[in-house]
């Protein structure tokens, strides 16, 4: 993580603010979400994943905003 750009290091502070039910890193280039609790079984059923990978920021805000979709859905977000 010590090679990341300030910028990226930016875009990590705020999506992580943004998204605080998960823990975001980048390694080898690759943007990782974990969500601090782990999904439910049926909250699994319907799509939630415990852990992702996306190429960049933009794409793991993407993804996180249709897990936070589904979770609201729920009436879990």
């Amino acid at each position: 993580m010590d090679d990341l750009t300030a910028r990226d290091r930016a875009h990590l502070g705020a999506i992580e603010a943004t998204f605080p039910g998960w823990h975001v890193v980048v390694d080898r280039g690759w943007w990782w979400a974990t969500k601090h609790v782990p999904p439910t079984a049926e909250q699994r059923a319907a799509g939630v994943l415990h852990q992702f990978a996306r190429q960049g920021p933009y794409e793991m805000v993407a993804a996180l905003t249709v897990q936070l979709g589904i979770l609201a859905r729920m009436g879990a977000a």
